[in-house]
This record gives structure tokens, sequence and C-alpha cells, in this order.
């Protein structure tokens, strides 16, 4: 094996990252099954690798001789290919990983240092509440391995960074409460140290180990779930004597969360999350020349592919609609009330942010609603707002019945702002059972899960362990005021047998006298039953 390289170039760097590539989707499924929550759904790894893959891709057209020039393509790749909210925290990673190297041909032991220390700090940042015990402490654990070693040879500052990841998610259960009660590490952490490892092989030449760790027993669905709302905007302010501090007070005093404003007193970088962009994008303006890279660069890609599709366009309602969803009785209902346009996501449910602003401007012509019906898409909706913030409205909803609810209020003309209060509305009105076999043992919500149960949550939280999936149901309904309300609707999964909707109907009736039972044959994976209650 020849030595490794002192200085880190372009090309370099394309051959490292694909071999990080391959080692991560060696260690999807591993990765996968720690994130199961308990529920059947994990997809960190896969959802971290298609983020990876996407950031390769746009990387394939960029000459190799700089190194900065590569990575900027990269960022730019991973921000419209993310998937969930791990794929997303990865995009901004790199990122940061991007912006330290902007500029730069090579990057030795030092550079690439503080790249590692950038990547996290641009993660931190992308985050209204960042929590720790998550990919985001472990990035930054790593980061400061590598920086601390003070070499000046990459390879080295990466073998720090890799052994530290590793034992930075073994640590991520002391950090975090909820991993802590299921006896299990995260799984993003994982994927990042995966990730790094890969990397490190990639530079140093060292062929990968022919079978993939074994990864420890983890499991958390929402270890790295952003809670936060609205738009997350970022622009550089150039001009004389600018004040920071007066910036960040203005943007604290409009609601801003995860505020970041660096640089000179003529040329800074603002970072602020807002319920509503256009205080935060006026307070710059007042104060200078506005210029955004973030969504310059997207826009590019958007108006690429407007170009392709103006005549689809011209078809579509004054005010559209996209949803995210999965089944096909589902995605007809999402029709019957007027969705323009559904995403199921593809192998993992999770649409991406380039696929979400895509389906909005053929969505409408004017304006286009988005219900992500899955906390898990809510960062890469997020993004998409980011890009498009005049041009869609997101409707933050986090299950399949309280998106059916929004889709009521649903009109394709009149004042964006007033149906967007009407949805929001609608959606708050209904609560969300979701019923389904745990595949792990472990201790969730307060709740004790044996594998096999059949479990209930209620607006994402278990409420009930149960040995049959009808009893899982009714627990479900009783937790969310069943008894109280006028309509359940009832959602049949893909696998429900003939006969399975008319004898849950029957309990349910029997159970809660006086309320309407709908059944529809939902057809989505994972959940044998779905049920919205009003």
């Amino acid at each position: 094996m020849t030595a490794p390289p002192p200085v880190l170039a372009a090309v370099t760097l394309r051959a490292a990252f694909e071999v990080a590539e391959r080692w991560l989707a060696a260690n999807r499924d591993a990765i996968n099954a720690i994130n199961v929550y308990p529920v059947p759904d994990g997809d960190t790894g896969t959802n971290m690798l298609l983020t990876w893959r996407a950031a390769l891709r746009a990387g394939e057209g960029v000459p190799d001789q700089a190194a900065g020039s590569y990575l900027g393509a990269l960022a730019r790749g991973a921000l419209l290919g993310a998937r969930g909210n791990s794929g997303v925290i990865l995009s901004q990673m790199l990122a940061g990983i991007a912006a330290a190297c902007q500029g730069a041909g090579t990057l030795d032991g030092p550079h690439f240092a503080r790249a590692l220390v950038s990547a996290a700090d641009h993660a931190y940042a992308a985050i209204s509440t960042p929590v720790e015990g998550t990919m985001l402490t472990v990035m930054r654990d790593a980061a400061r391995a590598g920086a601390a070693l003070d070499a000046g040879d990459p390879a080295a500052v990466l073998r720090a960074a890799v052994a530290e990841a590793y034992a930075s998610v073994e640590r991520t259960p002391d950090l975090l409460p909820r991993l802590r009660e299921a006896g299990v590490v995260d799984s993003g952490g994982q994927g990042i140290a995966v990730i790094l490892e890969g990397v490190w092989h990639g530079v140093t030449g060292e062929p990968l180990p022919e079978v993939a760790a074994p990864a420890p027993s983890a499991v958390d669905l929402r270890s790295v779930a952003h809670d936060g709302h609205g738009y997350c905007i970022e622009f550089v302010l150039t001009g004389a004597a600018i004040d920071r501090a007066g910036i960040e007070a203005a943007l604290g005093a409009v609601g801003g969360d995860s505020i970041l404003v660096v640089g000179d007193r003529e040329t800074v970088h603002v970072h602020v999350h807002l319920e509503d962009p256009g205080p935060g994008i006026s307070i710059g303006a007042a104060r200078g020349a506005l210029a955004s890279v973030k969504v310059e660069n997207m826009q590019a890609q958007h108006e690429q592919w407007r170009a392709g599709v103006a005549a689809s366009e011209a078809s579509a309602p004054s005010i559209g609609l996209v949803v995210v969803a999965r089944g096909e009785g589902i995605a007809a209902a999402f029709r019957d009330l007027g969705a323009t346009r559904i995403l199921d996501g593809g192998e993992t449910g999770k649409a991406s942010t380039g696929e979400l602003i895509e389906a909005a401007r053929a969505a409408g012509r004017d304006h286009a609603f988005l219900l992500p019906n899955d906390k898990d898409v809510l960062m890469a909706a997020q993004r998409a707002v980011a890009a498009e913030p005049r041009f869609i409205t997101l409707i933050p909803t986090r299950s399949i019945a309280a998106g059916l609810g929004a889709a009521f209020a649903y009109l394709p003309e009149g004042d964006v702002a007033e149906i967007a209060t009407e949805m929001l509305e609608a959606a708050a009105r209904v609560r969300s059972v979701e019923v389904s076999r745990s595949v792990r043992t472990a201790t969730v919500d307060g709740v004790s899960v044996r594998e096999g149960d059949a479990i209930a949550l209620l607006d994402n939280h278990i409420v009930a362990a149960t040995g049959t999936l009808e009893d899982a149901l009714l627990a479900g309904l009783d937790a969310a005021g069943a008894a109280d309300a006028e309509l359940v609707t009832l959602y049949l999964g893909a696998d429900a047998e003939p006969g399975a909707g008319d004898a849950a109907s029957a309990l349910i009736a029997s159970r809660f006298r006086g309320v309407e039972v709908q059944v529809v044959e939902g057809g989505q994976p994972h959940y044998p039953y779905l049920a919205g209650v009003e």
C-alpha cells in the first residue's frame, strides 16, 4: 500500500467518497435495523445512502482540479436529493464542508480538520432545537477529535475522527433519555461514523472489511427529529458598517430561531428559522444588499426544471396541492379531495426536497400547498419552502389522517392565507391512530413493548401494546377520545384480509356507540390499521 497523500485534491476526494458510498451501502440494512422505533419503518441508512448518492451524482461533471468546486457541487446535490431528517442533516454537513473549502485547490490536514468542524457547525445551525445524543453530537465530537490532533496529514485527521465518532455513538444513550429507555444507540450517528470510516479507507487505500461491522442494538425513530415550524432562511448581506448584533436582536424580536449572523462589518452571512420568511428578509434588506447563495443555487435547478414543464403548468389550477402518501386507496382519497400531485417517496416513502419542489411547480400555476403527512418528511418540506418561500406554503401534517383532514379544507382558488388557516385548523381537529406490530422488545414512551406485540400510536406516541391488532386499535381509539367523537375513518393496510373492514367496523361501533364509522381500503404498508378520529 502506498503512503496516504499529504493533501487531498478533488480526484482523491471523489475516489474516497465513492468508497464511503460502498461502505454505507454495505451497512445500510444494519443501520435501518436499529431505527425501527419499534414500528417496522426504519430507514435512516437508506435515507443517508440516497442522499450521499445524490451528492456524488452532482459532482460527476465537475473538473478534478479544484477540491472546493467539487465539494460545492456535492453540497448542492445533497440538498436537492436529501431524504428524511437524517438526509437533510447530512446535506447540511456537506454544506459546511463546502463552505470551509470554498476556493481551495487542495486540502491539507489542518484545512480538512477545519472543514469537519464547519460540517458540525452547519448541522447544528440548521436545527432550531438541536438534540444531543444524535448524529449532530457524533459529527461534532469527531470533528473536535480531528482538529485536536493538529496533524498535517489528512489521513491522520480522519483516523482520529473515525475513532471518536464510534466512541461518541456508544455514548448517545447517556445523552438522549429515549435511547437509554430502549437500551439502544443512535442510528444517524452510526451512519456518520460509517461514512467517515469509508472516507478514511478511500484516502488511505486500505481495503474495506469484507463484512460490515455488527450494528449496535439501537432504536429510535425520532432521534433526529426537528419539531420546529416555518422556514430556514440564509442570505449574504453586504454594506457599510453592518450591525451584526442589531440584526440578531431584530431577528429574535420577530420570532427567529437558530439565529446565526457571522462575518465582518461589511459582509455577513445570516441564518435564521422563521415561521414567515418575509420579516427576516426585510430585516436584511433594510441594512444592506441581499444575496442568497443557497436559494440562488437551488433556483438554478428550479429554473431548469420549469423550462421542461412549462406546457404542463398551464393546465394546473391556480393553487395546487402536493401530498406525500403511500397506498392506492389513500392516494385515491387525496385525489378525490383535489390533490394535484401525489408522491409516494419511493422505496422509503420519504420524498426528497428536489422532488417536493418539482411537484409543487407542477401542481399549481401561482401557488401550492404541501402536506408531508410524515414527521420524517417535514425537514425536506421545510427546505423546499426555503427555496420557494413565495410559491409554497407548508401545512406541517405528521400523519395521513391529519393530511386528509387538511385536504378537506383545500381550495384550488382564493386567498392563500385564509385557505392555509382553514387547512391548519382542519388538521388540528383530527387525532391520528396508527396500529402495527413491534419488531423488538423495548420501552418507548413509558410503554413496555415485546417483540411481536400489536402496538397503537396516538399522534406518533405509543399508547398501548396488546396481543391483537384489533385490541390495539380499540385502545388507540379510546386514547384518542373516540367515545366523544362524531366520526372514525378507518384505513385498511395492504395486507388486510377479506372481511377485516366489516369486522373492525363492528368492533368500533360496539365499543363507541353513536360514532359513525367509515372504512377505506387504504393499501398502506407497515400499518394494518390507520384511523382518523374527529
